[in-house]
């Protein structure tokens, strides 16, 4: 079985020689009239076949690459280093972290990942709580009155502390909209409940019959005429549940200008503040690589970032909530005005495979294995190239997020409790961005 992540190998489903053989024969079947990136994505996305991992690139570990993959890996010269604009955020570029669980690799450095955090602070909590809160919309208000006080992580760790100091207590219900509907039920008879996978996160709508990618309408600020929301098919989300049955349908939440869904557009009238320490760290990291340089075969230096960092503004993001059959098909982030402005996105949790292409999915594209703490500036050319996620990794969540005894979170201190961020965390991939939407 290849090396696949520091963190171990894939875990392959078993499967009948019978379910073997349908599997073959349908795989054979998809190489057919695909696109180059409707192939890769099959390949990652293989749980009855171990995926060619050969082409993968690893920037935590270059010793993990091809000689071919290094080739493709050039190193940016950056103006500022990330620890000097915020040290109470970023981590010292001298210092490294362990990661237990990782028998491949002894030590980890990642600039998002620092020891000063206390847990009230800490990016995870931050993405499940502090920026999830109402007004800020989820995938989950077209279907339930989601206008609750606390984010839907939070009333999880509520009902779930609750049932344990008193077995009687029985957690609050949030409404579905479509609850009273019997019409509803009776076209949702022959429909399942199992909760669609398919990471409708960053430019997809969740639990609609009609799921399309994201385009640019021929507005793409104002707010057109309001559409009615499409009925759900799957039964599930035609009756009321409580916060932790909701989170395993949780997929993305929008942050500061609202995305309409159905418009393909911004709501300019549905503008949210973006929370300070947000903005503030999307500022520092495009600060960061203003005036970014690499120096080509030839000696020259070309400049790779010229976008003014004090003309920055974040307007607008969105955070993504992958489970472990998670997927996020092949899309173009297009829909702001300011197409010019670096796309920021900082991933949390699980690794994953993140696919990059061109101006069309028959292009060459490139797999990027994303770890917890990266952060990906798409700059450039690949401000609209496609992009996807067709693979998240189980047993991939680095030790100092899931140890509630690690000294990086100081629980007795901070007198949070760190275990249900652990649970949610060790088993799901997050990853939240930031954009500017106007000039």
């Amino acid at each position: 079985m290849p090396e696949l992540i520091a963190n171990g190998p894939i875990k392959q489903t078993n499967l009948s020689k019978r379910q073997q053989k349908i599997a073959e024969r349908q795989r054979q079947m998809a190489k057919q009239n695909n696109t180059n990136f409707r192939k890769a994505e099959r390949n990652f996305k293989s749980k009855a076949f171990l995926p060619d991992m050969s082409n993968v690139i690893h920037f935590s570990q270059l010793e993990k690459n091809s000689e071919t993959n290094l080739l493709k890996i050039i190193p940016v010269q950056l103006p500022v280093n990330l620890w000097e604009l915020d040290r109470d955020m970023f981590e010292d570029p001298n210092c490294n972290l362990s990661d237990k669980n990782n028998e491949n690799t002894k030590e980890i450095h990642k600039p998002f990942l620092q020891k000063a955090y206390t847990l009230s602070d800490h990016p995870v909590k931050k993405t499940l709580c502090d920026w999830a809160c109402f007004p800020n919309k989820t995938n989950l208000d077209p279907f339930y009155n989601m206008e609750i006080q606390n984010s839907l992580f939070e009333q999880h760790v509520i009902d779930s502390e609750n049932q344990i100091t008193n077995p009687e207590y029985k957690a609050p219900l949030i409404k579905s909209l479509f609850e009273n509907d019997e019409s509803s039920f009776k076209e949702s008879k022959s429909t399942t409940t199992k909760k669609d996978d398919t990471c409708t996160t960053d430019n997809t709508n969740s639990g609609i019959t009609d799921i399309k990618n994201l385009e640019t309408g021929e507005n793409r600020t104002k707010c057109q005429t309001n559409l009615a929301v499409t009925q759900p098919k799957n039964e599930f989300y035609l009756q009321s549940h409580n916060a932790s049955d909701l989170l395993d349908h949780l997929r993305w939440t929008t942050i500061g200008n609202q995305y309409n869904w159905t418009t393909k557009a911004y709501d300019i009238d549905k503008n949210i503040p973006v929370h300070d320490d947000l903005s503030l760290l999307m500022k520092n990291i495009i600060k960061c690589i203003y005036g970014a340089k690499i120096t080509n075969e030839n000696g020259t230096e070309q400049t790779v970032n010229a976008y003014d960092f004090s003309k920055y503004v974040v307007q607008a993001g969105v955070i993504n909530y992958y489970g472990l059959d998670s997927t996020l098909l092949a899309h173009v982030d297009k829909s702001e005005e300011n197409m010019d402005a670096p796309l920021i996105s900082i991933s949390l949790g699980c690794s994953c495979i993140y696919l990059v292409g061109g101006d069309s999915k028959q292009g060459n594209l490139t797999p990027i294995l994303l770890n917890s703490g990266d952060i990906m500036a798409s700059c450039g050319p690949s401000r609209t190239a496609y992009h996807g996620v067709p693979r998240i990794f189980d047993n991939s969540c680095p030790s100092f997020l899931t140890d509630i005894e690690n000294e990086e979170l100081d629980i007795q201190q901070n007198q949070v409790n760190w275990k249900p961020f652990s649970d949610y965390i060790s088993k799901h991939r997050i990853n939240f961005n930031a954009r500017q939407c106007t000039l």
